[in-house]
C-alpha cells in the first residue's frame, strides 16, 4: 500500500467532508522527511519518506475548517458542529502521535 493509499485511509478522504488526492499529495509533500539512507527530499536518490501521522493532522485540520465553514449556515444543525468537533478531536489525535526527531550530540 502506497503512502497516500496509507493517509487516504486515516483521513476518511472520501466521507464529507472531502478531501482531494492534490490535498492529500500536498499533506504528504509537507512532511516529507529524510529516508533511511540520510537522503532529503530534494536529492534525487531520495526515498519517499513521510511523517504519516502528521500528514493526517494536517487533512483533518483541512476538514475541520471546511465542515466549519458550513456551521453558521441556516440548514447547519447539531450534526455539523459534531462533524467539525469529529474532525479537530482526529487532527488532535495525530498531532500527538507525529514523528518527533530529537538530534543527539
Amino acid at each position: 500500500m502506497t503512502d497516500l493509499e496509507n493517509l487516504k485511509q486515516l483521513t476518511a478522504w472520501d466521507a464529507v467532508p472531502e478531501l482531494t488526492e492534490d490535498e492529500l499529495e500536498e499533506c504528504l509533500a509537507g512532511v516529507a522527511l529524510e529516508d533511511l539512507n540520510g537522503f532529503a527530499p530534494i536529492n534525487e536518490e531520495w526515498t519517499p519518506t513521510y511523517d504519516l501521522n502528521a500528514a493526517a493532522a494536517q487533512a483533518w485540520l483541512i476538514k475541520a475548517a471546511r465542515a466549519a465553514a458550513t456551521v453558521d449556515e441556516p440548514t447547519a444543525g447539531v450534526v455539523t458542529s459534531k462533524v467539525f468537533d469529529n474532525c479537530r478531536t482526529m487532527a488532535q489525535l495525530f498531532l500527538r502521535k507525529r514523528n518527533l526527531w530529537v538530534a543527539v550530540r
